[in-house]
């Protein structure tokens, strides 16, 4: 048993950090395929930040909705960093600790 811990120690040293990894993003519409795109994105640890303002109210809650749902069912974090600004982000991509970093260093 003690390789396979040893195994995933060396496999989590080897992945960039998170904070590197994030994808600021001014979402411009709510489709279902660019709603799909962004959740397969999460599913592989990436976190996002989006830029709601530029849609209506109807499509925010609708992106919102969804992109909530996945961040709940990858245990992750949604952060309200301004009005209509949020990140989403999976529970491994906080796991490092350097998304907690970068959002303190917004404030």
């Amino acid at each position: 048993m003690g390789l396979f811990g040893k195994k995933k120690k060396e496999e989590k040293v080897n992945q960039p950090i998170s904070s590197d990894q994030i994808v600021f993003e001014e979402l411009g519409n709510s489709s279902d395929e660019r709603l799909l795109q962004i959740a397969d994105q999460m599913k592989q640890h990436v976190p996002y930040i989006i830029n709601f303002e530029g849609l209506d109210i109807d499509d925010i809650n609708k992106a919102i909705a969804f992109l909530s749902g996945i961040t709940y069912a990858l245990n992750g974090e949604v952060v309200i960093i301004k009005e209509k600004i949020l990140m989403f982000g999976d529970q491994d991509s906080f796991e490092d600790g350097s998304l907690k970093t970068f959002l303190q260093e917004l404030n």
